[in-house]
C-alpha cells in the first residue's frame, strides 16, 4: 500500500483495506507519511513512514522509494492511492509489478477546488489529470474506485474496474437503541473547511441555540475564523477511531453541509456513514447521491443551502424532538446494517486480490 498525500492513520489505507487484506492471509506493507496511527499496536502488519518533505518534491522522493521498496521486499502487487504517483506505477509495471490504483476522489473535478492551484490553471490541470489517468488506466491490473461514479469514468477508460465504497466498519460504533442518552448537540467529522460548509453550520447552530461538537483536521484560515465566533462550538481535533464512535454515539444530530463543489456532487462521504452507523439522523446539503441515500434509508433531511430558513427549522425540529431523531437514526443504522457496512466492501477487495493470485492471473 502505496501513499505520498495520505498518512499512516489514514481510515481506509490502514483501517480498512490494510487491514482487511492483512485478515485475509496477505503479507502487508503501508508506506504513508506521518503520524502513525493512535492505535498502532493493534496493526498486523508493516507500516514504513515516509519523511517529512515539501510539496514539490513529494512525488519523487515517495517513487524512489516506492520503487526501491517494491524490488527489496519482491512485492507481488503494489496498491497506489495518489495520482501524482502514476508515473513511478507506470515504471513498476514494467518490471512487473502487479500495479492496483486506488481512486478516492474525482480527481479532475477535485483540481477545482484546490486554492493552491491559481484558478485560471485549474481548467488546464484538470484536463491534464483526465488525460493521464485515461492513458494510464488499462495498463493497470485494476482500478479500485471509491464511488459508483469513479467507477463509471474508470469503465469507460476501459479499465478493470473494482467498486470499494469508503463504507465504515460497524463493530466500531455501540448498536443503538430507542432509549440510548444522547446529548443536546449537533456533530461533524471530518476535514473542516469553508467548502464542506463550515460556515453554514456554525451559523445555523447558533441561530437555533444548539451545541456544535467539530472533530477532524482543519486549515488555518478556518481556525481563524472559528476563534472569532460567538458561537458555542467545539473543536476537539484529530481522534482516534475509539473517541470518534463515543463522540457520536452521544450525540443527536450529524451534519454534512458540503458546498456544491463538483468532486462532491457525486461523492459518497465517509462521515454519512459514520453517522448511520452511530444511530444519528442525518441533515446534509442536497447533493444527488447523498440525497439518494438519505431519503432511501429515511435516515434524514436533505436541505438547500440557499434556504436558510428550512434549514434552520429541520434543524430546531430534530433538536427539539429528540425522539423523532432517534427513529430517523436507527433507520440509517439498520441501512448500514443491510448494505453499507465495510463487510460487503472488503469482500470485494478480497475477490480482487484472489484473483490476482490464482495461477490464471500469471497467464
Amino acid at each position: 500500500m502505496l501513499s505520498s498525500v495520505h498518512s499512516a492513520n489514514d481510515i481506509r489505507i490502514v483501517e480498512k483495506e490494510a487491514r482487511s487484506l492483512s485478515e485475509a492471509g496477505h503479507e502487508v506493507t503501508v508506506v504513508a507519511r506521518p503520524p502513525r496511527p493512535s492505535d498502532a499496536g493493534r496493526i498486523e502488519f508493516k507500516l514504513i513512514e515516509l519523511p517529512p518533505v515539501a510539496r514539490w518534491k513529494r512525488p519523487w522522493v515517495v517513487g524512489r522509494a516506492a520503487t526501491a521498496l517494491a524490488r527489496a521486499a519482491e512485492a507481488d502487487v503494489v496498491q497506489f492511492h495518489d495520482p501524482e504517483l502514476i508515473p513511478f506505477a507506470l515504471l513498476l509495471k514494467r518490471q512487473r509489478c502487479r500495479v492496483i490504483y486506488d481512486v478516492h476522489e474525482d480527481v479532475p473535478a477535485d483540481i477545482y477546488s484546490k486554492r493552491w492551484i491559481w484558478p485560471w490553471m485549474r481548467p488546464l490541470v484538470s484536463r491534464g489529470m483526465e488525460l493521464a489517468e485515461r492513458a494510464a488506466a488499462r495498463r493497470f491490473d485494476a482500478i479500485v474506485a471509491a464511488t459508483p461514479a469513479i467507477a463509471e469514468r474508470f469503465h469507460a477508460y476501459g479499465a478493470d474496474v473494482r467498486l470499494v465504497r469508503n463504507t465504515v466498519r460497524l463493530d466500531e460504533f455501540i448498536e443503538p437503541t430507542a432509549t440510548t442518552k444522547r446529548r443536546r448537540q449537533a456533530v461533524y467529522v471530518g476535514r473542516t473547511s469553508f467548502d464542506r460548509g463550515l460556515v453554514e453550520m456554525v451559523e445555523a447552530c447558533s441561530a437555533v441555540r444548539l451545541p456544535l461538537v467539530l472533530a477532524g483536521t482543519i486549515g488555518r484560515e478556518e481556525q481563524a475564523w472559528l476563534e472569532t465566533s460567538s458561537a458555542d462550538v467545539s473543536y476537539r481535533g484529530q481522534l482516534g477511531r475509539g473517541d470518534i464512535a463515543t463522540l457520536l454515539n452521544e450525540s443527536l444530530i450529524g451534519l454534512n453541509l458540503l458546498l456544491p463543489e463538483p468532486n462532491y456532487l457525486l461523492s459518497l462521504p465517509t462521515k454519512l456513514f459514520e453517522y448511520m452507523a452511530a444511530g444519528l439522523p442525518v441533515i446534509t446539503s442536497d447533493l444527488p447521491k447523498t440525497r439518494e441515500i438519505v431519503e432511501a434509508a429515511g435516515c434524514g433531511v436533505v436541505v438547500s443551502l440557499k434556504d436558510r430558513k428550512s434549514l434552520l427549522d429541520c434543524l430546531s425540529a430534530l433538536a427539539d424532538d429528540p425522539g423523532q431523531a432517534i427513529g430517523l437514526g436507527l433507520a440509517g443504522r439498520a441501512a448500514v446494517a443491510r448494505t453499507f457496512n465495510w463487510q460487503h466492501d472488503a469482500a470485494e477487495l478480497n475477490r480482487l486480490y484472489a484473483g490476482l493470485a490464482s495461477p490464471e492471473a500469471d497467464r
